[in-house]
């Protein structure tokens, strides 16, 4: 299928959407042949967008360099010299623009299949993960993904970069899943997402909305928690259907933003069970798997299920799975199978060799570091902990706060070490983490990889090293550049099982 956009179209979508200021073309009939933000991609016949970013103005060298590499027309903000030789839109607002483009470039291609978006302060990669392989068993093969993990569209199976991608990637991989006639298609929705417009225009067949707690506020995310509230209800006002733990805060914001929506389903533990239309029960573990009994009064359900991740609270994520498999018609048995192969790079992850416990997990915000440290304090009764990690530079101080109350409060000793620094010293970062600790003995080693090699070889049998935050990430956002990392499960695995030699 041949991608293209005209002249006219453009002028269309931007004079209907009230984005148009001015523009200027040589040829009005022209049709342009690929679109781009980056001018390392820019092919002959480019459309380029000057985006910029929230807190960088966008520099004048991308847009040269994009028209010494093939592009025709730019769309901007502001006009930029006369001697760039090429045709130009201006608008009032380009993130929201980049967005309407892109997906009429690709031809909206979110409407040839089923979308379900998941959002929350935590939990949202373990449920994409748990519902795309419910949807993998119901249909046979591989659905579509995208996470903060990996990207999946049946043409591409790849590392991701972003919890929800740019606006051309992401229509992109939305085009690649329908060319590969894929049916279901499971993604994370970030709060930025809505923040900078990655999803402006798209409407989403049904939405899971988690949890909310304060997090993502400072300069770069949210101004205000009531922003960041507001990004997340955005989405749910998106959805055609909609799963609502029924134990989040702001539930009834969450429940008024969803007031259109088609069908609005609730899930949570058996002591809310009357305010549930679904709802866990009789939790057990047994070798490692734990079994539970997803249930409803309202539709008469009652059906027993097993997941390898351990930890109460990925009940909860597989329940909001069940719920929303319930909306898809999907049948128990591809439910059933779908969450006992489901492992997630990166969340609670458990290696243990001559006595010593290591797990690797992406708890990186209040309410993910209060149920981690809960479920470790229940399983590893007794056993001393060692907790490793930091908090991202340019993100709100609480953080850190939170950081030293949880981690250290609930460790017996703590490395504190780098966690995405960015323009930040990763010192000071790891100082005013540790101004804030009680008594909790620590350790600042600023590399990462020095500090988990340290924490897993000077564990004692009988020891708990707990590394927090990156997971399977496998860069560092250091300065602005994403600096390659060989990532916290790979190193643990290879200093817990001995081959410390190719480690140093």
């Amino acid at each position: 299928m041949e991608l293209k956009i005209g002249y006219k179209k453009i002028i269309d979508i931007l004079t209907q959407n009230k984005f148009l200021i001015e523009y200027n073309l040589k040829n009005q009939d022209r049709e342009i042949k690929f679109i781009s933000y980056d001018s390392r991609k820019v092919k002959p016949d480019t459309l380029f967008f000057c985006k910029g970013g929230l807190t960088q103005q966008f520099k004048e060298e991308y847009l040269v360099q994009a028209v010494s590499s093939g592009a025709v027309c730019y769309i901007s903000e502001k006009k930029y010299a006369d001697d760039i030789n090429a045709d130009y839109f201006i608008v009032n607002n380009i993130r929201k623009t980049i967005s309407l483009l892109a997906s009429f470039y690709y031809n909206y291609p979110y409407r040839n299949f089923c979308l379900t978006g998941v959002t929350g302060t935590k939990g949202k990669t373990t449920v994409c993960y748990f519902l795309k392989n419910i949807c993998d068993e119901y249909v046979g093969s591989q659905t579509g993904f995208s996470s903060s993990i990996k990207i999946y569209t049946g043409e591409r199976d790849e590392a991701a970069v972003f919890s929800t991608p740019e606006p051309c990637e992401l229509q992109q991989y939305f085009f690649e899943a329908a060319q590969n006639n894929i049916d279901y298609f499971t993604m994370e929705v970030s709060s930025q997402a809505y923040k900078t417009n990655k999803v402006y225009g798209v409407h989403f067949d049904n939405g899971i909305f988690l949890n909310i707690a304060e997090d993502h506020i400072s300069p770069t995310e949210h101004d205000d928690f009531e922003d960041y509230l507001n990004c997340k209800l955005k989405f749910i006002k998106n959805c055609s259907n909609v799963v609502v733990n029924s134990q989040t805060d702001y539930l009834n914001d969450v429940l008024q933003a969803a007031e259109n929506a088609d069908s609005v389903i609730l899930y949570g533990t058996e002591s809310n069970k009357h305010n549930c239309d679904y709802y866990s029960s009789d939790i057990k573990t047994i070798e490692n798997l734990t079994y539970f009994y997803a249930k409803s009064d309202k539709y008469n359900y009652f059906e027993q299920f097993a997941i390898k991740i351990q930890g109460l609270f990925n009940v909860e994520n597989a329940l909001a799975a069940i719920a929303m498999a319930k909306i898809l018609g999907i049948d128990d048995e591809s439910i059933r199978r779908g969450l006992i192969k489901t492992e997630v790079p990166g969340r609670v992850n458990i290696f243990e060799n001559n006595g010593i416990t290591v797990i690797v997990d992406y708890a990186h915000n209040y309410l993910s570091f209060t149920e981690l440290y809960k479920f470790l304090r229940e399983k590893y009764r007794g056993r001393r902990i060692i907790s490793l990690g930091g908090t991202p530079g340019g993100r709100h101080l609480k953080r850190r706060r939170d950081f030293a109350d949880i981690v250290g409060g609930n460790s017996e000793y703590v490395y504190l070490t780098a966690d995405d620094p960015y323009f930040e010293d990763v010192t000071e970062i790891c100082e005013d983490i540790a101004g804030t600790m009680i008594d909790t003995p620590y350790e600042i080693i600023t590399d990462r990889k020095e500090a988990v090699t340290k924490a897993i070889r000077t564990a004692k049998s009988g020891d708990v090293v707990v590394l927090l935050a990156k997971g399977a990430e496998t860069s560092q956002k250091i300065g602005g550049n994403l600096v390659p990392y060989e990532s916290d499960l790979t190193i643990a695995q290879n200093v817990l099982f001995e081959n410390v030699a190719a480690m140093l």
